[in-house]
């Protein structure tokens, strides 16, 4: 008996556009944290992206001759009051980074935040997104 078999070509078409859209709101993402925190940075701080795993995971920061160097961290978070100022609303794991350049909590720089606090906010965009992607998909649009 002769059969029609769509189901696996579905699937492979299913997989294929959710695995685009995917990588496109990453890649969206990303290129957005990165273009409010050039705006954001000062201009000798170098913010860069990268891209791994195929699209699915993006990276944005300091990168080339600043990477390493703590000053970009210290414009970012602050030091001595100020980083305590800046770091007070952030999720625990941004105080951990932060807190791989203290020192002794006596510093006078002012911080201005130019790539978690976007980071944080794309982050939600990008949550809502991708959501509204996969409930979208399930729901058959």
């Amino acid at each position: 008996m002769p059969v029609i078999n769509t189901t696996s070509k579905n699937l492979s078409t299913y997989k294929t556009k959710m695995f685009r859209d995917v990588v496109r709101l990453v890649e969206n993402a990303i290129t957005d944290v990165q273009i409010l925190a050039m705006r954001d940075a000062p201009k000798f701080v170098n913010i860069d992206k990268k891209f791994t795993n195929k699209g699915l995971t993006g990276e944005v920061g300091v990168m080339g001759e600043m990477e390493g160097n703590h000053i970009a961290a210290y414009i970012e978070f602050g030091t001595g009051l100020s980083a305590r100022e800046i770091l007070a609303p952030y999720p625990q794991w941004i105080k951990d980074i932060a807190h791989e350049f203290y020192v002794n909590g006596q510093g006078k720089l002012k911080g201005k935040p130019y790539l978690y606090n976007n980071f944080l906010v794309i982050a939600e965009k990008f949550k809502r997104d991708l959501k509204e992607l996969v409930d979208g998909q399930s729901n058959g649009d």
